[in-house]
C-alpha cells in the first residue's frame, strides 16, 4: 500500500514527464479535462486539471470531473511512477475509469505515450 505522500509525489512527476513530452503536449494541446484521482483503500484524492497543455494536480476533489480513475494506491503509484503499464491494469480491473469515451481514448493515449517514453528512458 502506498501513503498518500508518494502517490502525490507520483502525480507529480507524472505531470512533469507529461510537460516535458512533445508527444503528450501535441496530443493535450487542445484537451480540457478535470479528472479525479481515487485510491480507495486509503481515502486520498486527488483532481488533475488539463488545460491547453498545461496539467496542475491539488489534493482533494475540485469541482466536477470529467473523468474519475479509482483504483488502490500501490496500483494507481505504478502507473504514475511508470513501473506498471496502465493498459495492462485497466484490462485486469485494477484501475477503473468512468467518464465519457472521448475523454478516456485521450487519457489512455496520454498515459500509453509516457509509459513508453519513460520505459524508453530507462532502457527498458
Amino acid at each position: 500500500m502506498a501513503t498518500k505522500e508518494e502517490l502525490r509525489e507520483a502525480i507529480d512527476d507524472y505531470v512533469l514527464q507529461a510537460q516535458k513530452s512533445e508527444g503528450v503536449q501535441r496530443s493535450l494541446k487542445s484537451w480540457s479535462c478535470v479528472i479525479s484521482i481515487e485510491a480507495t483503500d486509503i481515502g486520498a484524492d486527488f483532481t488533475m486539471a488539463l488545460q491547453n497543455g498545461k496539467a496542475t494536480v491539488e489534493d482533494g476533489i475540485v469541482g466536477t470531473p470529467d473523468l474519475i480513475i479509482r483504483g488502490g494506491s500501490e496500483d494507481l503509484t505504478n502507473i504514475f511512477w511508470c513501473d506498471e503499464n496502465p493498459a495492462s491494469n485497466y484490462m485486469q480491473g485494477a484501475i477503473k475509469v468512468q467518464g465519457p469515451q472521448e475523454h478516456i481514448m485521450k487519457m489512455d493515449a496520454m498515459a500509453l505515450l509516457i509509459y513508453l517514453e519513460a520505459q524508453k528512458a530507462a532502457g527498458r
